[in-house]
């Protein structure tokens, strides 16, 4: 798990430079279909990558999406489905959730585009059209490096499908720098594991998180499950206050994601409540942004525009769980009820 989330800058530069021409042809292929919305659906990490999409593409452009879990697509597609068209996420391209969901959805007619790290697997195959990720084989059950690679795609394709003049401004940092983002936050490892160290014994955690990052926060609960068997949950920032705040005390830590200002004014609420209940909170926080009044811990990550905030936020979050994992004494890259791939099973 280690080596792979230090991967994640080359699998960013990677899948830049491998999909920049080919998200132009989706471009071209969804505007002939002449359809305006559709799907985004994946399980896992691979569906907290479709909620990110989602985010993005329904903001920046004229279609509109819903982020549906792979396994919840058949009871939720609409009866009319001729106008409608798929992106399905998958790292290995054989989750048994994701190519079921492909092919209910090419029985109804619905164009099928498939985001995957695998090439030749069988969602390129049932695909309509396929994306191929570059993050390079992952051998570790809980995801890093194809999870960048994933919200790299996504985001390229959905400022590729913008016309607005901000989506274009960001596209172009998105291809200029981001990589390099992901290395300063990987600098940051040794505080990190020192961070780890403070909090390896804890029984809970949440995250908190807004816009695109809300995806993190459900991606760090998962992140904290699968790889340090701690109970975690993921809520967006404000949601947090409508219930699950009765739960937190002076020894439960709840993680804010706070890369940006913008962040930080929506988020002030929790934090003033989180400060008044005497939480521990650690906040993963953008270099440029003052918030030492309402948190107790610090992970600092370079500043970026809010959208593409997602990547560095999420490396100093894979760094976290591996800490956590290995100083509970646990192996991060075999849990052990967990496999890599819920694989389809081809003779059915």
């Amino acid at each position: 798990m280690l080596k792979e989330l230090r991967e994640g800058p080359e699998a960013v530069k990677k899948t830049l430079q491998f999909c920049e021409k080919l998200v132009e042809g989706i471009h071209d292929r969804i505007a002939s279909l002449g359809v305006d919305k559709g799907f985004i659906i994946g399980s896992g990490t691979s569906f907290h990558a479709s909620v990110a999409t989602q985010y993005l593409v329904n903001k920046f452009t004229k279609y509109h999406f819903t982020a549906v879990p792979a396994s919840e697509f058949e009871d939720w597609t609409p009866l009319v489905t001729n106008d409608y068209i798929i992106f399905g996420y998958s790292q290995s391209g054989e989750s048994s959730d994701i190519i079921k969901a492909v092919k209910v959805a090419k029985t109804k007619g619905i164009f099928v585009i498939g985001i995957t790290n695998t090439e030749d697997s069988t969602l390129t195959k049932v695909s309509d059209f396929s994306l191929v990720t570059q993050a390079g084989e992952e051998k570790a059950v809980v995801a890093t490096k194809t999870y960048d690679a994933q919200l790299t795609a996504g985001s390229l394709l959905a400022y590729s499908l913008s016309k607005h003049e901000r989506a274009q401004k960001l596209k172009e940092l998105l291809l200029k720098d981001i990589a390099s983002k992901l290395e300063d936050v990987l600098k940051r490892e040794k505080e990190i594991k020192e961070l780890a160290e403070k909090y390896k014994d804890v029984e809970h955690i949440y995250i908190l998180g807004r816009g695109v990052n809300y995806a993190n926060a459900l991606e760090a609960g998962l992140k904290f499950k699968e790889a340090a068997m701690i109970h975690s949950e993921g809520f967006a920032v404000r949601e947090f206050l409508h219930g699950p705040i009765q739960l937190v005390d002076e020894k439960t830590p709840v993680i804010v994601l706070l890369p940006t200002k913008t962040a930080l004014e929506g988020s002030l609420k929790a934090l003033e409540k989180l400060k008044g209940y005497n939480a521990p909170v650690i906040g993963i926080v953008g270099d440029e942004v003052k918030a030492d009044e309402y948190v107790r811990e610090t992970i600092v990550i370079p500043t970026v525009e809010d959208e593409l905030s997602v990547l560095p936020v999420v490396k100093a979050i894979q760094i976290l769980a591996y800490y956590l994992s290995v100083l509970r004494g646990l192996n991060p890259d075999k849990p052990t009820k967990l496999t890599k791939v819920v694989k389809y099973e081809k003779s059915k």
